[in-house]
């Protein structure tokens, strides 16, 4: 067994079968080359092996694939951001997953932290945008100084407004919102200044939102005050009432508005991906150096396969993300055999660009659209 054959029969193992017993794991040590019992490799999950791993997660999280297809969601902006953190439990270990991922072109960058780490301290967060990019992120990453600096960057941002943030109106004066809420012609989009100390220049755009979806929002934040064991402020439930957004992007309708805060919904889509059907957190063994070892093999094994379908012409519109996984888990037996015999490199990619244009792409929905069919009537001229 060999370092390489190692981290082979775990990241690609895992990927076919995430939820592989020992032998199975020892008949994909066969197909990577590795003569080896089932107990013999058994043997090899040891601190060692486990500091190995990490490693190899940590180089694996610094590579950078983007797809050379042409920018088709949203073009508008040059990369289209989307950063969120998900706790990763196995066991009585863990650790946060960090990551921003640019959909347009499809490429990941990710860090990973002590599960106590707060979202704005991961590394992820601080890494540059370029000019004319769009982030979009949840409250966990409202910060206006970071906001501010992106107004200067030429950074383009979209974030819900969190309750107890000071408004004023582009003069100076302060701004009642919740009063002029009630009052103005809606829906609402308005210039203003956001901050005491360091007050940025932005877009408030709002709507209310009907009375059903009201109640349903009242009952999860009373739930979530109710863990917190702390009474639910009325104030907070004021703006329950309504859907509230800060940007730069000028001239902004809510609907608009409304469009991008939902693309932020497809970081949440692929980290249950991730878990639900590739099984990062799933293990058959009470061994925690075992477990550790699989949970990095397999959040590599889902980096493998997220590099596959950039690099085949995978996108949005053409086939969905599940779909994929399938098609990338049916071709890891010959990319097993590839790192031995490197000239099925060039079949392993040709005949996945084939499989995966050989599927038929997704349908359009009429009452639901998908996501990509909003992005597709998106009309936004930015000045």
């Amino acid at each position: 067994m060999t370092g390489a054959g190692f981290a082979q029969t775990l990241v690609l193992g895992g990927l076919a079968q995430p939820e592989a017993t020992r032998r199975q794991q020892q008949q994909a040590a066969a197909q990577v080359g590795m003569k080896i019992s089932p107990q013999g490799l058994e043997q090899r999950f040891t601190p060692t092996a486990l500091m190995f791993m990490s490693r190899m997660l940590e180089a694996g999280l610094e590579q950078v694939v983007r797809s050379d297809a042409k920018r088709t969601v949203l073009p508008q902006f040059k990369g289209v951001y989307l950063t969120d953190c998900t706790r990763l439990d196995w066991g009585k270990q863990g650790m946060k997953l960090g990551v921003r991922w640019e959909i347009q072109q499809g490429q990941l960058q990710a860090s990973v932290s002590e599960l106590t780490t707060h979202d704005q301290k991961t590394a992820v967060v601080e890494r540059p945008l370029p000019v004319g990019a769009l982030h979009l992120g949840d409250l966990g990453f409202f910060k206006l100084k970071r906001f501010g600096q992106w107004n200067q960057q030429g950074v383009y941002w979209l974030t819900r407004f969190k309750v107890g943030t000071v408004v004023y109106r582009p003069n100076g004066e302060a701004l009642d919102l919740l009063a002029l809420l009630e009052t103005a012609t809606l829906p609402l989009s308005i210039p203003v200044r956001v901050g005491v100390k360091e007050q940025i220049t932005a877009y408030l755009v709002a709507a209310p939102i009907p009375d059903d979806a009201y109640a349903k929002r009242l009952a999860r934040l009373r739930e979530q005050a109710r863990r917190d064991q702390r009474p639910l402020s009325p104030r907070q439930a004021a703006y329950a009432r309504w859907t509230i957004y800060l940007t730069n992007i000028p001239e902004l309708t809510f609907a608009q508005a409304h469009l991008l805060a939902r693309t932020r919904w497809q970081i949440e889509l692929l980290f249950k991906l991730w878990k639900s059907q590739a099984k990062v957190l799933v293990s058959r063994t009470a061994d925690p150096i075992r477990q550790q070892c699989l949970v990095y093999a397999k959040l590599l094994g889902v980096l493998v396969a997220h590099w596959l379908l950039l690099v085949t012409g995978w996108h949005h519109a053409a086939l969905g993300a599940l779909d994929a996984l399938h098609i990338i888990r049916s071709h890891v037996p010959l990319l097993m055999r590839a790192f031995s015999h490197p000239h099925l490199w060039a079949c392993l990619f040709t005949w996945l660009r084939e499989d995966m244009d050989r599927c038929s792409p997704l349908s359009k929905r009429r009452k639901v659209p998908l996501a990509f069919q909003l992005w597709h009537d998106f009309d936004l001229v930015i000045p």
